[in-house]
């Protein structure tokens, strides 16, 4: 975003207290029990991980690993050293069509559940298209978000500061990356997030719709959940009157 012309400061949003962690291990370290493993974000690969202290078992390369978007397929490809699936698919709905697709024509009598590490926020969109498609599911919930401990201080202080920054027909952006964050912000600094000359952008349409719901304008939406179409959907923005 720096190298597109863009001031960036990070307001730290999400802290994650990882849980179940015996009961996530006893999974991972029995995937032949499951059909696969479905990971929807970087922090449910970094429960897996957790969840693995003596490293990958074998039979992990033949297990289908389905992921949203290409930052979790990334840290899975690191952490867990697996090649996923789905990485171009940026939202739990088209990622539930993938598998769908995927486990077409078996018999539905005969799989076994997917397994399914989750936070406890995790919105029950994947979970119902993948049970009306008759498929079989194990969550568990692998992490729990929470407030970072320093949101709120740092919320105040950017108040503050942009009392004196804004100048008229500047624009300053908030940029959301989940669900969870649009719900803890916009608890905390209503006020900042609909001062004139602020707009809104989503990483996708998830979290733009989660914004939406709470009441807030969303100026700009990523096509795709990559830093590069974010911008491009920001600097469109922009250049549109007003």
């Amino acid at each position: 975003m720096q190298e597109a012309g863009f001031s960036v400061k990070f307001i730290p949003t999400l802290h994650f207290d990882f849980v179940s962690q015996r009961e996530l291990s006893d999974a991972v370290s029995n995937l032949s029990h499951y059909s696969g493993l479905i990971l929807t974000s970087q922090t449910a690969v970094e429960a897996c991980s957790r969840a693995l202290p003596v490293g990958v078992p074998k039979g992990w390369s033949s297990m289908p690993i389905f992921v949203v978007g290409t930052a979790t397929a990334e840290a899975a490809h690191s952490q867990l050293a697996v090649i996923p699936e789905g990485g171009t698919h940026g939202t739990a709905k088209l990622l539930a069509g993938a598998i769908i697709e995927y486990f077409k024509g078996v018999d539905r009598a005969e799989l076994k559940p997917l397994l399914f590490p989750c936070s406890d926020l995790h919105m029950e969109t994947l979970p119902s298209i993948l049970q009306e498609a008759g498929l079989p599911l194990r969550s568990i919930v692998s992490y729990q978000t929470v407030p970072h401990p320093d949101l709120q201080r740092c919320l105040q202080e950017e108040e503050k500061e942009e009392e004196k920054a804004i100048l008229p027909h500047t624009k300053a952006w908030f940029v959301f990356f989940s669900p969870s964050g649009v719900q803890f912000v916009s608890q905390l600094a209503r006020p900042l997030l609909e001062a004139g000359g602020t707009k809104l952008a989503a990483i996708g349409s998830t979290t733009a719709e989660a914004m939406k719901k709470v009441g807030l304008r969303v100026s700009a939406v990523a096509a795709v959940p990559t830093p590069q179409s974010l911008v491009s959907a920001m600097a469109a923005s922009d250049q549109l009157p007003g």
